[in-house]
């Protein structure tokens, strides 16, 4: 009696209905739209901390002046095509003798509906030592 119980449930509930599929399938659209809405974000922070990095080890404590960094920064956002942060955001300034670039800053932006993300990037505060190197 007990083994025709448990065969005719398995019989019954054979596969998937039709809200398992459909709560399945909105899931993966959300995950697919955060991902999307995420990921340029996220690749633009990585271009901007390269060049950040970059213009951090190449400039020198001694030589370089906050202006001829300044430049080299703007010139290098602009060849990246870098759009989420501008060179106005990004502070040089020469502390102890060292060039310190903070280049911090958040994004936001619309996921869907009344709902906006949020991105803070507080890894990129660089500085150069005597040697030009970060």
């Amino acid at each position: 009696m007990q083994r025709q119980r448990i065969a005719g449930f398995v019989e019954r509930h054979r596969g998937y209905g039709f809200w398992e599929v459909a709560a399945g399938l909105f899931l993966l659209a959300a995950l697919m739209i955060v991902l999307l809405r995420v990921t340029p974000g996220y690749l633009e922070y990585l271009s901007v901390k390269d060049v950040v990095a970059r213009v951090a080890a190449e400039s020198q404590a001694n030589e370089s002046t906050v202006v001829d960094v300044k430049l080299q920064l703007a010139k290098l956002l602009k060849t990246n095509q870098v759009t989420g942060i501008n060179i106005d955001d990004i502070e040089v300034y020469r502390e102890r003798g060292i060039i310190i670039i903070d280049a911090r800053y958040e994004l936001r932006f619309p996921l869907f509906w009344i709902f906006d993300g949020v991105m803070k990037f507080d890894d990129l505060l660089f500085e150069s030592d005597q040697k030009g190197q970060s």
